[in-house]
């Protein structure tokens, strides 16, 4: 048994803080262009990129994708 990434929860984790795209991008030094993809499903966060917005956020880093399970990975 292991997971995999469903749907990004970032634009929930950003309503949650009460913050735009724009200043969430500005404080993680990335374009709000790049946080938009992600929040699209275009790109995936880095663990790095989790990690960091994980703790400008205030949640934990489970807290920023729907993680689905999948039984058998062989």
């Amino acid at each position: 048994m292991g997971y995999i990434l469903g749907d990004c929860l970032l634009q929930d984790r950003l309503n949650d803080a009460g913050l735009t795209q724009a200043e969430f991008a500005r404080r993680m030094g990335v374009s709000p262009q790049y946080v938009n993809k992600i929040i699209r499903g275009s790109r995936k966060m880095s663990l790095e990129f989790a990690i960091n917005a994980a703790q400008i956020l205030g949640c934990r880093i489970t807290d920023l994708y729907i993680l689905e399970i999948v039984r058998d990975r062989s």
